[in-house]
């Protein structure tokens, strides 16, 4: 069943490079006709440009939390690994992301790496600490 979620995964993220690189090519494509009309004459048409929402990247940060598994994964990395698939993704989202899921409890942090709760590491067991501490 894990690997059929692994295949799935694997296949997904396949898809939205696909996607993303068919969105990159239609701007592309727009840029060179856009030039052909400058240089023939034609007037460019204005059109109104609306905003495009960028694919949703929070299963895609959860997917590699569960990759990197007990290794767990810096913001950078997590950052890098999610535009690999949608290069268009704002600057802070996967940072904004990475928060909340920390704050609903999905994630872990250790004060340099996220972890999926599930692989976080535990926290040594000191049972003298705070009896030193009060000596």
């Amino acid at each position: 069943m894990a690997r059929g979620n692994h295949q799935m995964s694997v296949i997904k993220q396949q898809l939205e490079a696909v996607r993303s690189q068919i969105e990159r090519l239609r701007v592309k494509e727009e840029t060179l006709v856009d030039l052909l009309r400058e240089l023939s004459g034609e007037p460019i048409p204005v059109e109104r440009t609306v905003r495009k929402r960028s694919p949703n990247v929070k299963p895609l940060v959860l997917d590699y939390m569960r990759e990197v598994a007990e290794r767990g994964a810096t913001s950078k990395e997590v950052d890098e690994a999610v535009r690999i698939t949608i290069p268009s993704v704002a600057p802070d989202t996967v940072g904004s992301i990475l928060s909340r899921l920390k704050a609903d409890g999905a994630l872990e942090y250790d004060g340099e790496r996220y972890y999926e709760k599930k692989f976080a590491p535990q926290a040594p067991y000191r049972p003298f600490e705070q009896t030193l501490r009060a000596v």
